[in-house]
């Protein structure tokens, strides 16, 4: 057998290097600073080096996965996280329907063509 099938388990899990700076991306983002002026922030005060999309990669998929709840955690929930703000309210009622028309469509094949020639 070779060493892969060999080994049990898969590793440690990967870990982005921003993961321990995600406080400090959000705080400079609500400060409406741009992704350049983050990796240059990250550079001089925690000394990481990543490139300009880094962190905004980073920060968009934290904030995808932090809206959907994990399914681990929704095991024996029956109530959801965020109830439905329309199932709350009440429903308004419908409108009666108007009566239907009055006019009938006349058959083409006994349509009376002397009248309007």
């Amino acid at each position: 057998m070779t060493e892969t099938a060999q080994r049990k388990g898969g590793g440690k899990p990967f870990r982005s290097i921003l993961e321990p700076h995600f406080e400090f991306i959000r705080e400079l983002r609500q400060r409406r600073r741009t992704w350049r002026q983050i990796t240059e922030s990250l550079l001089t005060e925690k000394g990481i080096r990543v490139t300009v999309y880094a962190p905004y990669l980073f920060y968009r998929r934290k904030l995808k996965r932090a809206a959907k709840p994990h399914w681990e955690n929704s095991i024996g929930d029956s109530q959801p996280t965020h109830p439905n703000a329309a199932a709350s309210r009440p429903q308004p009622h419908s409108a009666p329907l108007p009566p239907p028309p009055t006019f009938k469509r006349p058959h083409r094949f006994n349509l009376e063509t002397d009248e309007f020639t």
